[in-house]
């Protein structure tokens, strides 16, 4: 089996956050056996040091009789999730029905997102986030790529101070404890063609000058704030039809010079291709390409009405393309092209998206079997698909956020989560068939301990502010939610 590629450390230095007050010098677990990123090892023990740094990995029978032992758990490197929206969680199972009539199918859908969104308080919106990250923890994610959009006021006007929302998420993220790349989306008009509608109130952000300046306000005070392998700054556009041209040329140079990753929704929909050709003459990732703004640091979100030739051009580049098949099923929208853009060369992850549900590797499975059912063959992606989505959901996901983890390596943070070994959905596998009854079976009631940076963020299948976040977010729910 081929050792999976390292997440890229070219994003910015990673400064480790210093360990609690009176911690060892060194901490160290011995499961029942570790994922390596080649195979799991039974009979190992890797520590970490008090920056929640992992220093080593061990056989040795004194480190064996030192370390915490973990009985009748593995230890696997936490989940990457690419792409998420928090704030969508608050409509889930609300928008199960049809439309009536010859209305969009889809309008359901966006009259919830239209509501909550013309409603959310930042103090709603606090809560409603930590629900949705402590959710992530508890399915063994470690790093969330938000996808922040959500700006102004309801009425369009911008806060006394413009971040306010963009903080509001990355203080819900540290308070829950898990990593955060917050991509700050500029969105400046409704849709293609110049002289289009304008952006919705909420969601503008007004010119790129604008954009720019206050992505930048932003970035110091989330450095100024969190460790920079905690919580960090990348940007966004909400798609081609809602950036001009010249301002996505503007916002490409603006990552480039900072080194912050860019991620753009990208040929979405059959619709929004061809408005693309009519307003620029290409398709959306030849425009993008043409103009240098597609490279190893661009993430393509959905991407599922590529051409051969944008496909080429994303693998060329070493591109990443974020897959988040649960939301487009939910949506009634095709999947992105993973086969093509694998042997293409571009990197593929896995997003949440809307938070129908969450649950990185539900994710996985389903585009893995909806591939199986199409070209019926079995496995779909790959040859060995269980390492082939574990790395998407690991890994590559590192490097398009730009993320210090993705895997239980010497120099990186001690983030990972345990699955009981003994729980129905996993007891009687072995170490050789352990990661494909992960990717395929598990069941999130396995999941037991969740660490972050050598810190226990999860125990037993329950975050330590578990009852003060549900409830909380019940409330919330109530207030945007009234019943009859």
């Amino acid at each position: 089996m081929d050792r999976p590629s390292s997440p890229s450390r070219d994003a910015r230095p990673a400064t480790p956050k210093p360990g609690p007050a009176g911690a060892p010098a060194e901490t160290g677990w011995l499961p029942d056996c570790v994922y390596t990123g080649e195979k799991f090892e039974p009979g190992m023990a890797f520590f970490a040091d008090g920056q929640g740094r992992i220093t080593r990995f061990s056989r040795e029978p004194a480190d064996l009789a030192a370390a915490r032992r973990l009985a009748g758990q593995a230890a696997l490197p936490g989940l990457v999730n690419t792409h998420s929206h928090a704030f969508h969680r608050t409509w889930r199972g609300r928008t199960e029905v049809r439309g009536r009539g010859d209305r969009d199918p889809l309008a359901p859908w966006r009259e919830a997102h239209d509501a909550v969104a013309g409603r959310l308080t930042p103090e709603q919106l606090h809560d409603v986030a930590r629900m949705t990250f402590m959710e992530m923890l508890l399915a063994g994610i470690t790093c969330v790529g938000e996808f922040h959009y959500l700006h102004q006021q309801p009425d369009g006007a911008p806060w006394p101070e413009p971040n306010l929302l963009a903080q509001t998420i990355l203080r819900a993220a540290h308070e829950v404890g898990i990593r955060i790349a917050l991509l700050n989306c500029a969105w400046s008009r409704g849709s293609y063609r110049p002289g289009s509608e304008p952006a919705p109130a909420r969601f503008a952000t007004g010119g790129i000058e604008r954009f720019v300046r206050e992505t930048e306000v932003l970035h110091r005070w989330a450095s100024t704030n969190f460790p920079a392998d905690e919580a960090w700054i990348g940007v966004a556009a909400a798609g081609l039809g809602q950036v001009p041209l010249n301002e996505l040329k503007a916002l490409g140079n603006f990552a480039h010079s900072q080194r912050f990753r860019l991620h753009v929704p990208l040929a979405t929909t059959a619709a929004e291709n061809a408005a693309c050709q009519a307003e620029f003459g290409r398709t959306p990732a030849a425009l993008l390409a043409e103009h240098g703004l597609i490279d190893k640091r661009f993430t393509a979100i959905d991407a599922a009405h590529l051409t051969a030739d944008e496909i080429k051009l994303l693998g060329a580049a070493r591109a990443t393309v974020c897959v988040c098949p649960l939301t487009a099923a939910s949506l009634g929208q095709p999947a992105a092209p993973v086969e093509a853009l694998l042997a293409a060369g571009a990197g593929l992850a896995v997003g949440t998206d809307s938070q129908g549900q969450i649950d990185l590797l539900k994710e996985a499975r389903h585009l893995e079997y909806d591939l199986r059912s199409r070209h019926a063959r079995r496995p779909g992606l790959s040859a060995d698909p269980a390492t082939t989505w574990w790395h998407a959901a690991t890994v590559t996901g590192a490097r398009s956020l730009g993320a210090t983890g993705g895997a239980l390596e010497v120099g990186r943070p001690a983030d990972f989560f345990t699955v009981n070994l003994f729980e129905p959905s996993l007891a009687g596998t072995d170490p050789a068939s352990l990661l494909a009854n992960v990717v395929f079976a598990l069941e999130r009631r396995a999941i037991r301990d969740v660490w972050i940076g050598a810190r226990q963020r999860v125990a037993n299948g329950r975050h330590q502010l578990h009852g003060a976040i549900v409830g909380r977010f019940v409330d919330t729910q109530t207030q945007l939610w009234p019943r009859p």
